[in-house]
């Protein structure tokens, strides 16, 4: 058996950037190592993002905004929606919690649950295009605030994905990988 041409087909990320973070940390940067742990967890599952300088400005570009309202209407937003899911290993579930995380006030996070309790329907997985998930996502944004503002106006934004995940999961439903 060739075994260096098995090796050769082998075009998998290798970790050499990860040996040299360990490397570089001391053992008491708790914080550094925790990162290095889940950056390790990421890559074993294939889903470690490629988040480039430009990424990481354009998700800060969007700081200005405060609602959701405001969100729908500065096409910037759609313009970093569609910079995340161009990013590999990221699809809109993780999109929309990259940005949840950096705007919590703004954007909900979408995933199986929450858009089956919203939409009474499952997510749609085959849709894969990014201009129709960026579209997805923006509709969901404006069918969760309006949604919080009929049904649970005492509920603040940022919790809605939560009630809605909670909801479906107290419904006896499964995800569906």
């Amino acid at each position: 058996m060739d075994y260096q041409g098995v090796l050769g087909r082998f075009t998998y990320d290798n970790g050499t950037d990860i040996r040299n973070r360990i490397s570089a940390v001391e053992a008491g940067d708790y914080r550094e190592n925790r990162d290095i742990i889940n950056e390790i967890v990421l890559w074993k599952m294939n889903r470690r993002p490629q988040v480039t300088e430009e990424l990481i400005d354009a998700i800060f570009s969007l700081k200005e905004i405060k609602t959701p309202l405001q969100a729908l209407e500065d096409e910037k937003t759609a313009q970093v929606i569609e910079k995340l899911l161009q990013t590999k290993g990221m699809q809109l579930p993780m999109a929309s919690t990259v940005l949840h995380f950096y705007y919590p006030e703004v954007f909900p996070i979408i995933d199986q649950r929450a858009y089956r309790e919203l939409y009474a329907m499952d997510y749609p997985k085959t849709m894969t295009k990014i201009p129709m998930l960026t579209e997805l996502y923006l509709k969901y944004i404006k069918d969760c605030w309006e949604y919080q503002q009929e049904k649970c106006p005492e509920i603040a934004f940022s919790k809605i994905d939560k009630v809605l995940y909670q909801l479906d999961k107290e419904k006896g439903n499964k995800v569906i990988y």
